[in-house]
């Protein structure tokens, strides 16, 4: 059975239709293939036969999908018998021991950021979740995977080392962040997801759906960078922005996945109580095409990834940035809070996130992606 390696959400619900077809009633053979390891494919296989057996439902097939992406590649591709592809386990499908666990205090762990890093037992391989497209934080096309994922990878080469090589990691690709929160990492079929913006969760009144939901439902690792959300405007625009009211009634862009904290924060409630329109596109590059034609007002997005894009479609003397931010924010990884071992997690990550800033790593390599960055900036 063919199955499609497919980018954006709706594509693949119309394929979780195609597949469904002739499964209703699917019964699970007996024995079921074990979770949280890789598996083999055999002649004549489908993601349905195989949740089935390791869920006991054919319609999570779209659960391994989606955790091995990275596996199959971006584009349509054969299950070719042969490739190895990893079986997540899922909470409520798969049994678990759950727990509370508390961010703050590591529940496998006891040692403090300013001494080694204790090893759990029990967590000796993390799986990352990020997608491409937010420059210069992260995006196969640059060096090291962009800047958070570089940070991301020192600090699991520091565990490694520690380790002895008792200890593994590995970044996925998934380039739809819709489903980054839920279902890939509510469910478990991976471990931590970066890089995301921290909501102000101390006042869920004035926060959005999208960031309620965020605060509710994950951990925040320390802050790995401070970044600005700015409007993106056309050159000649009147849009000055010095007063949120300017910004009413008008069309603007943002990409599908991404939150609306930002549009509603302190009471703004733009999205919320739809004061604006809000246009919602599968990437950044498609929400500047359609301010370059005409078609929105203004982008909203991280300054330097609007600037990146701006230099990558040539819209260099059509398009400007505003100086006053709609929000400053900073980005975190996180991690489910049901995850049964969300607080060893946030403890390995904290604890060498201290230590990559007290050897002066976390300073190289900021200044590495940076200089990069507008180094290109000016050649272009």
């Amino acid at each position: 059975m063919r199955v499609t390696s497919l980018r954006h959400g709706a594509r693949w619900l119309y394929a979780a239709m195609a597949l469904s077809v002739g499964l209703m009633g699917y019964e699970a053979p007996a024995g079921a293939q074990t979770c949280g390891s890789d598996y083999t494919l055999k002649e004549g296989e489908s993601l349905a036969d195989i949740a089935a057996r390791a869920y006991g439902s054919s319609s999570q097939w779209t659960l391994i999908f989606y955790a091995n992406q990275d596996r199959m590649g971006a584009n349509a591709s054969m299950l070719v018998p042969g490739l190895s592809i990893r079986i997540p386990c899922v909470s409520g499908l798969q049994p678990a021991t759950p727990q509370a666990p508390s961010a703050a205090t590591p529940s496998e762990s006891s040692a403090t950021p300013s001494g080694d890093i204790e090893l759990s037992s029990v967590v000796k391989r993390i799986e990352f979740l990020t997608a491409d497209g937010y420059t210069p934080f992260t995006d196969r096309s640059l060096p090291h995977g962009g800047m958070i994922t570089h940070i991301v990878s020192a600090e699991m080469d520091l565990i490694k080392e520690q380790s002895g090589g008792n200890f593994s990691f590995n970044v996925s690709w998934v380039n739809d962040w819709a489903a980054h929160l839920n279902p890939l990492l509510i469910t478990r079929a991976f471990d931590v997801g970066f890089p995301w913006v921290k909501p102000d969760c101390d006042h869920p009144a004035d926060l959005s759906q999208d960031a309620k939901y965020r605060c509710r439902k994950f951990f925040f690792s320390d802050p790995l960078y401070e970044i600005f959300t700015v409007l993106f405007v056309k050159s000649n625009s009147t849009i000055v922005f010095t007063r949120d009211d300017e910004v009413l009634g008008k069309t603007l862009c943002q990409p599908a996945g991404y939150s609306t904290y930002e549009l509603d924060k302190g009471g703004r409630n733009w999205a919320k109580d739809n004061k604006i329109v809000l246009l919602q596109p599968q990437s950044i590059e498609e929400c500047f095409r359609l301010l370059d034609a005409g078609s929105v007002n203004a982008v909203v997005t991280a300054d330097l990834t609007g600037k990146a894009i701006i230099a990558a479609l040539g819209l260099g003397d059509r398009v400007k940035a505003l100086p006053r931010p709609l929000a400053i924010g900073t980005l975190h990884l996180i991690v489910p809070k049901t995850h049964p071992h969300a607080s060893t997690l946030l403890y390995y990550i904290n604890t060498a996130t201290a230590k990559l800033r007290e050897s002066g790593e976390y300073d190289k390599i900021v200044d590495s992606h940076l200089s990069r960055f507008w180094s290109a900036q000016d050649r272009k």
